[in-house]
């Protein structure tokens, strides 16, 4: 009986869809299938849903309560190495000092004029199918409520048709181009598209859905380039706090595409490190908070343009939020990597320092299937968390050459890398090492402290010996001579009393 009901509403739909219709119309429904990929996610979910928090270091609301909250949302993901979803934070000037160093004309506009948001803080969760307005001590549980509804969208209870993307994107950190530059990113975004599923009822809820045919995806994709962890001056707080996936600029903007079921396309760009901004006002000027290339994550972000109406009610939520593009797919490298276990990802099995005279050497050796295609050493001479222009050495790489059928070398396998950094009078080198192989897969260590424990001494310690070995010198001739006068003098008594000198 249900059954029969399923197919009479599917027959009203149908006909309320065409003009006219042939009686062997119902003889041709297709119940529409749900649509898959041999990828699965955290929690059954059907994609890696991405949130978006606006905020200002100046900001009341925003530094009590959105920001920690998201912080340990951000925390809560990392720790699982799936890379469940994907958050990218945008700055503004809102509240009090007005003074957040990471706002730019950029960030307004996604707030402003793409979600039509005004004040701070609010979040989007896949492009406003959740909204979270307000500061408050609620705030994560409600981001952690919005990311799972987002995420389970076409799960349980949930009759909403939703299209399914593959996306995979690789980033190669490639040095720069020029003399005073930041470097460059290689980014490479793949997708796919498998369809869009049906309601959990089965019931067709679209006309493309009566023959059991998926509409065509309609997308746009942006790449979020955000720097993680980058310590910054909040005013409000009157302390150094350290901000989580800060978006910086986009690698990728609006770049709109369509697939129909089965389809495939692929995006490349290069993104050059900015060293400069235009901040919210739009005066351009040197980038207040230079980047670190070793923080860099790209995000990448699949929006269905043709799905702009569910989740919330944009008429009688009390909010000023635009309808838009609802998010349907989000990567990051590290997603990437998981949902190909197949790739290798390269490795550093040794690493050593030395001090030489011409300087303090990295050298690393590396473990890659597809071999070592580029290798950097990003440096500077203050912290670990330095908020000031790191500068880059790219690594001599030796090894077997790695070339295609056409004989064109791209990468080098056994491979070793070898960087020389300069000294800087005594101060100390903190490190770290960026790389990529052969097939796009990228890797890169920890902030390191360079120690030199594999020979040689730092240039304090060289320069200091000469004027070490003068002073030691004149200890010991000083002593010596004490000595000799000493020993030459006569016993007690010995003196002749009656012998006197002239």
């Amino acid at each position: 009986m249900l059954e029969s009901v399923k197919l009479a509403i599917a027959m009203a739909i149908a006909l309320s869809f065409c003009t006219p219709c042939s009686s062997g119309f119902a003889e041709e429904f297709v119940e529409i299938e749900t649509e898959d990929s041999d990828r699965t996610y955290s929690n059954g979910w059907t994609h890696r849903p991405l949130g978006e928090l606006f905020t200002s270091l100046s900001c009341v609301y925003c530094m009590s309560y959105a920001d920690p909250a998201m912080e340990e949302v951000i925390h809560d993901g990392e720790m699982d190495e799936a890379n469940p979803y994907n958050v990218v934070v945008f700055h503004q000037t809102n509240g009090g000092a007005g003074d957040d160093p990471f706002h730019t004309d950029d960030s307004k506009s996604r707030m402003r004029d793409h979600y039509g948001q005004t004040g701070t803080p609010n979040a989007q969760f896949d492009g406003n199918y959740r909204y979270v307005g307000g500061g408050g001590e609620g705030n994560y549980d409600d981001y952690t409520a919005a990311m799972s509804e987002s995420g389970q969208r076409e799960g349980e209870g949930n009759d909403e048709p939703f299209k399914i993307v593959d996306l995979d994107i690789y980033s190669e950190f490639i040095g720069s181009e020029s003399e005073g530059e930041a470097g460059q990113f290689k980014l490479s975004v793949d997708i796919t598209y498998h369809g869009q599923t049906g309601g959990d009822d089965g019931i067709p809820t679209e006309p493309d859905d009566i023959t059991g045919e998926s509409p065509d995806l309609n997308g746009e994709l942006i790449v979020f380039m955000v720097e993680d962890g980058v310590p910054a001056y909040s005013s409000y707080l009157d302390e150094i706090w350290t901000n989580r996936m800060v978006f910086r600029e986009y690698g990728i903007n609006d770049e709109e595409f369509t697939l129909s079921e089965g389809e495939s396309t692929t995006f490349s760009a290069v993104w050059k490190v900015p060293t400069t901004q235009v901040d919210g006002d739009g005066v351009s000027g040197d980038i207040k908070i230079p980047i670190n290339p070793g923080r860099i994550i790209p995000i990448a972000a699949v929006f269905d343009l043709d799905d702009t109406d569910s989740g919330n009610d944009q008429d009688s939520n009390g909010d000023d939020t635009y309808p838009t593009p609802r998010a349907i797919q989000s990567a990051t490298p590290q997603s990437t990597e998981y949902d190909n276990p197949d790739r290798d990802v390269p490795e550093i099995t040794k690493k050593t320092e030395k001090y030489l005279d011409e300087g303090a050497e990295i050298q690393a050796n590396f473990d890659a299937d597809e071999g070592i295609g580029a290798a950097f050493v990003v440096y500077n001479y203050e912290s670990s968390n330095f908020t000031g222009q790191w500068m880059t050495d790219e690594m001599k790489i030796e090894g077997e050459e790695v070339c295609d059928e056409n004989g064109v070398c791209y990468a080098y396998s056994g491979a070793t890398g070898t960087s020389l950094v300069p000294y800087s009078a005594e101060s100390p080198i903190y490190y770290q090492v960026i790389f990529s192989d052969g097939n796009k897969t990228s890797s890169k260590t920890e902030v390191l402290l360079f120690v030199g424990t594999d020979g040689g001494a730092p240039p304090s310690e060289k320069e200091g010996l000469p004027f070490l070995l003068i002073g030691v010198g004149a200890i010991v001739i000083a002593a010596i001579s004490g000595f000799v006068v000493w020993a030459r003098r006569p016993a007690e008594g010995s003196w002749d009393e009656a012998e006197v000198w002239d």
